[in-house]
């Protein structure tokens, strides 16, 4: 499966890993991932994106969801791809998210 996630409630830690195509074909399952989680039981939120090997503009849309869910925390993309950090930069995200 493309995307997996580890919630630890004790951490207060989401993690969102995405593997492979990031595109709209996962919106389903990465939207699941984090939809039943209050904003209140996190303190950090980082999107894995070590293992993806392409990302199209749905999934800067489904980024900024994710954002919006969780609006008072800056969210972590991490792990980056060359690639794909650069369609990051290009869509100047590095201004809303944590990239590395």
């Amino acid at each position: 499966m493309p995307v997996h996630h580890n919630f630890s409630p004790a951490e207060k830690k989401l993690t969102i890993t995405v593997s492979d195509n990031f595109n709209f074909d996962i919106h389903s399952s990465f939207r699941d991932t984090y939809q039943k989680i209050s904003p209140g039981e996190v303190s950090t939120v980082s999107v894995n994106l070590s293992r993806a090997t392409y990302m199209d503009s749905s999934a800067l849309g489904m980024l900024l969801l994710l954002d919006e869910h969780f609006a008072d925390l800056k969210i972590n993309l991490e792990q980056c791809p060359k690639d794909i950090q650069s369609v990051l930069n290009i869509a100047n995200f590095e201004r809303k998210f944590n990239v590395s």
